[in-house]
Order: C-alpha cells, then sequence, then structure tokens
C-alpha cells in the first residue's frame, strides 16, 4: 500500500494443488467457483488455475484466471483492494476479480461467489482479516478481534459460569468433608442426602407429568 502496509494472503492457499475455496456455489446462476490465492490447484480440466467455474453438475470446469497472471488494484467506489486475473487469450479472454473486503473478526476467511458480471468477467468476494493492511504474514493471521457469530454467546458465558461453580462445589465439599468433617468412603461427597433423593424426585415428578398428560377428562351427560 501507499503507506507501507501490507496485504498478504500467502497463508489463505493451499499449497498441494487444491483450491482452499471448493467449489462455491453461486444460487444466481447454479454454477460453482473455486480459488487458491497464491498457488495454483488443479480441478477437472483447470490446471495451474487460480479460479475456475464448474457447471452445476460439476461435469465440466473452465479456467477463468490464471495463478501466474494476478494484478492487485486498490478499488475507490468499493473501498476495497481487488485481486484480478486473466485466463485464455485475447480473442476468449477471462477475468476473474477477487474483492478483498476486510474485516479483523474474519480470522477465518469466507468467500461469496458474486457471478458473472458480463460476458466472460467474473466476480468472487473473499472475507477475511488478511485483506486487512498488516493483517496476516505468511504463517497467518497477526491480530484476530473477534465479534459477532466468531465470539461467545451469552448462553455460552452463562455454561461456562455453571459448569465453574458445579466444579468449584464439588472440588471444595469433597476437600471440606474430608478434612473438615473426617469423613471417609461416599460420605465425603457433599449433601450426599441431598443427592441420594435425586433420582426419586425425578421419578416422582416424571410420574406426575404422565399421569397429567394421560388423564382422561370427565364427561357429562346434560338433561
Amino acid at each position: 500500500m501507499d503507506d507501507g502496509s501490507i496485504l498478504d494472503l500467502t497463508s489463505l492457499g493451499n499449497t498441494d494443488n487444491t483450491p482452499r475455496f471448493k467449489d462455491v456455489q453461486c444460487a444466481a446462476e447454479m454454477n460453482f467457483y473455486s480459488f487458491n490465492p497464491c498457488q495454483p490447484f488443479t480441478e477437472k480440466s483447470c490446471t495451474d488455475a487460480a479460479v475456475c467455474i464448474l457447471n452445476s453438475d460439476l461435469t465440466e470446469s473452465i479456467s477463468i484466471g490464471d495463478a501466474a497472471k494476478a494484478a492487485f488494484q486498490y478499488n475507490q467506489e468499493q473501498q476495497a483492494v481487488i485481486v484480478a486475473y486473466t485466463s485464455g487469450t485475447i480473442v476468449d479472454l477471462k477475468l476473474s476479480e477477487i474483492v478483498l473486503k476486510c474485516d479483523e473478526s474474519a480470522c477465518t476467511p469466507s468467500i461469496v461467489a458474486n457471478g458473472q458480471q458480463s460476458a466472460g468477467d467474473f466476480q468472487l468476494t473473499l472475507t477475511t482479516v488478511c485483506a486487512c493492511p498488516n493483517g496476516c504474514d505468511a504463517k497467518g493471521p497477526k491480530r484476530c478481534k473477534y465479534s459477532g457469530a466468531g465470539s461467545l454467546s451469552a448462553g455460552s458465558y452463562l455454561c461456562i459460569i455453571f459448569f465453574s461453580v458445579i466444579i468449584l462445589y464439588l472440588i471444595g465439599g469433597l476437600i471440606f468433608m474430608k478434612f473438615v468433617r473426617k469423613k471417609d468412603g461416599i460420605e465425603i461427597f457433599p449433601h450426599i442426602t441431598f443427592w441420594r433423593s435425586v433420582p426419586v424426585l425425578v421419578q416422582s415428578g416424571a410420574k406426575f407429568t404422565v399421569s397429567k398428560v394421560t388423564r382422561k377428562e370427565a364427561t357429562y351427560n346434560t338433561i
């Protein structure tokens, strides 16, 4: 970038000749797209490809972007860097544009196939922290601000608190009963009398619920 910051997509690409983003469907046209940053891949008839399009039943494929033909440019209108790949000849040129969407919480990248924009012109949107200036190096994200779907929900926090309290209760209770009350065997379990009664209480509650559900309503004859 002009300020010296770097966008590094190296960590996003597979190095085993397979696409990192494979067979992503564009719902508007039912075709599938595969993409792999920085390293070429092969899928059916697509070889040394960066971007490949496949038909709706995945039986045919066409390379729409060669891995060796990449160009980066900042798009002022979209406020994003776009990676453009070309494939084919002048008379049958294919152009694929990958819009790099910066999201500092997107430590796990996601991609959307926007499909064909015009004849021979295709577009995908890649959302990742690596699209942010200095967000990644060759090893991966340098920092991640987890939020939204990537963060813990309120329910998750409640579960963590609940199980933490249970663990503290058990450990603290066992220590207290063992070393303060001097109990042995099953008697070192805290509140053993209550816990012994739990199965009986559960059984009684279940029977009560079943009896209410299966009870037949009384009927009356009118005179």
